[in-house]
Formats: C-alpha cells, sequence, structure tokens
C-alpha cells in the first residue's frame, strides 16, 4: 500500500516548537536563537520583510487551473498579481547581518533566494548572507558575529579577555568516553 505524499507542506523535514514563549518552525531556528541569546548578539526573529516583487496587474489574457470546489478547472486568472517577498529567519541590519537557517533546500527556495540576492545587488546594499544548515555551521555563524559584534560596539577586546559562555548543544565527551 502506498502511502499519500504530503503537497505544499511548508517546511519540509522540520519540527515546529516553541522556546519562550516564541514560536519556531524548526530546531535549527530554536538552536539558532539559543546560540544569538548565550553569545548576546542583538537580533531580530522573523521581523524584516522584504519585497523582491512589487504587485502589479497582468493585462494580457491568463488562463490557469485551478481548484475549485476541489475540481480542477480551467479559468482566467486574476490580473492583479500580488507582491513577493521574502522573509529572513534571523537579522540584524544595523550590523548589516541576516541568517537563514535551512535544512533542505527547495527549488522555490532557491528562486526566491535568488530574487533576495538580486534585489539586493540592485539596491547597493551588501549584508553578509549566512545559510547554516547544521548546529555546527551555526556555532561557526554566530562566533564571526560575536567578533562582528565587538567591532560594532567598538569594544574590541584581546585574546583571552572574553567571557566564555558555552553555547547550547551536544555535551563533549573527554577521550575515555565521560563527559566533561
Amino acid at each position: 500500500m502506498r502511502s499519500k505524499k504530503k503537497y505544499n507542506k511548508k517546511v519540509r523535514n522540520a519540527t515546529a516548537t516553541t522556546f519562550n514563549g516564541v514560536k519556531f518552525k524548526s530546531k535549527l531556528e530554536k538552536f539558532t536563537y539559543q546560540c544569538l541569546k548565550v553569545a548576546g548578539i542583538p537580533f531580530k526573529y522573523e521581523e524584516d520583510r522584504f519585497v523582491l516583487i512589487e504587485k502589479f496587474i497582468y493585462e494580457g489574457e491568463c488562463i490557469e487551473k485551478k481548484k475549485s470546489k476541489g475540481k480542477n478547472v480551467f479559468v482566467k486568472s486574476s490580473e492583479n498579481i500580488s507582491r513577493a517577498t521574502y522573509l529572513p529567519d534571523f537579522t540584524n541590519l544595523e550590523q548589516g547581518w541576516i541568517i537563514e537557517c535551512k535544512g533542505l533546500r527547495t527549488e522555490a527556495f532557491n528562486l526566491r533566494w535568488k530574487l533576495f540576492k538580486n534585489m539586493l545587488a540592485k539596491q547597493k546594499k551588501s549584508y553578509d548572507l549566512y545559510m547554516p544548515g547544521t548546529q555546527k555551521q551555526i556555532m561557526e555563524v554566530v562566533e564571526k558575529l560575536k567578533r562582528k559584534n565587538n567591532d560594532f560596539k567598538g569594544g574590541q577586546k584581546k585574546d583571552g579577555q572574553e567571557g566564555k559562555k558555552r553555547l547550547p548543544g551536544r555535551s563533549r565527551k573527554k577521550r575515555n568516553g565521560s563527559k566533561i
């Protein structure tokens, strides 16, 4: 017996979760949120929306397949085309960075990502864009942002003077197998 495929799922292979009253679309987003908080890096979570294509009116005839009352029909579509937007996961536009947590990249997302970078290039904005897909990559990004955050504050510290808070993640093990 074949199982039915689920189509139009917003996020594939992701488990929605809540932490500190914030709803995340994936555990990877939650992990990123925790790492940024522990590191003391200021950020916004899903607040800065970018318009990739403004709404417009299509003047020509456009006949499309649509669903109506559960049946496929072939009808004239609306000439009013809505705008296309992109909402990154984590941003700090003042410091010039954007993080998009992405475990599985779909064709639709790849197209949206290209449109986003094209829009930034046309507006001559050069944010640092990060797209980590694993916890290890997130920790690397957070370390880069910690350095950038210190530079932004003007408070560059000498090596070894930074407060060493542990980032959330898997516990480290000693070579003999016991936890540190």
